[in-house]
């Protein structure tokens, strides 16, 4: 099954270009951005960008890499899916023998693949990016509050190369989240152009209910919504408390996780329900178990 989606996506120029759009930005984005963005005050290199510990260094390459996931290989895997029906190779695969559960049991394991390379391509960046800054040191505190205004906590060293690598899991686990949503609105929509604007919206969507159920005090049910607790799977802090010398950005929450991973078994499922109301009357529909 593996075989037979490589063999589709392998001759897809958009996979190819936004691949490597995220193989090429990613590591730029990463590294030349903060050792360029600064220069001399007062005669003292500063580069306000620079992480100052191990554990900032693996929050921040997460963070990042997951902006990138979000804008690039989800982008990647609706139009795979949509194309799918847009050239009706769908319809072909049944007429050649293979069953509906085999055909999304493919596009599960493709998904899963692509979120494994990603996170390993990831972890490799993180790697790296921990030799690198780790040579850099420590902002003189006198010049950061002058440059910026405001006050940092010291840092003592760097700290270990794998503390704060669990920032790779919450990646991992947001990735499958996001694509397993993307495959979701692909399969529903089964339009190239469509499918993509209403994966993004539904993002800007949810904000607006957010706003207003904060504004009639149901923050705590927003925190619950699915893309809300997709996003919370690696929260975004406040960079002025990372230049203050913040080196444990907010930790883990097992209660999130564990939400973010009914999503993902809950999109699954509604793709497999999708699959057996819709064109596929006269295949097999059995459900199939997502994992």
């Amino acid at each position: 099954l593996l075989k037979l989606e490589y063999n589709k996506i392998v001759g897809n120029k958009s996979f190819w270009i936004f691949t490597l759009l995220f193989l090429v930005l990613l590591p730029f984005l990463v590294f030349f951005v903060p050792s360029f963005a600064g220069g001399e005050v007062e005669g003292i290199e500063f580069y306000p960008l620079i992480p100052r510990s191990s554990e900032v260094t693996w929050y921040l390459i997460s963070l990042i890499s997951s902006w990138f996931t979000f804008f690039l290989l989800n982008f990647v895997l609706i139009y795979h899916i949509t194309n799918e029906y847009t050239y009706r190779t769908v319809r072909q695969n049944v007429i050649d023998g293979l069953t509906r559960g085999e055909y999304l049991k493919g596009k599960i394991m493709l998904m899963l693949v692509i979120s494994i390379l990603a996170t390993a391509y990831v972890l490799l960046i993180g790697i790296i990016g921990n030799f690198y800054f780790s040579t850099f040191d420590a902002p003189e505190p006198n010049i950061v509050q002058k440059v910026l205004g405001v006050k940092i906590v010291g840092v003592e060293d760097y700290g270990a190369m794998f503390a704060g690598v669990e920032n790779i899991y919450r990646y991992f686990i947001q990735t499958v989240a996001t694509f397993s949503f993307a495959m979701l609105i692909g399969f529903l929509v089964r339009r190239g152009i469509l499918a993509i604007l209403i994966f993004y919206s539904a993002f800007i969507i949810e904000f607006i209910v957010g706003l207003i159920l904060k504004s009639y005090d149901f923050e705590k049910l927003y925190e619950y919504l699915p893309l809300q607790s997709i996003g919370e799977s690696l929260p975004i802090i406040d960079f002025t408390q990372l230049i203050r010398g913040i080196t444990s950005p907010v930790s883990i929450s097992m209660l999130n996780i564990g939400v973010v991973i009914f999503y993902i078994i809950l999109f699954l499922f509604l793709i497999n329900s999708i699959e057996i109301t819709k064109d596929h009357k006269n295949t097999d529909t059995t459900p199939i178990n997502p994992w």
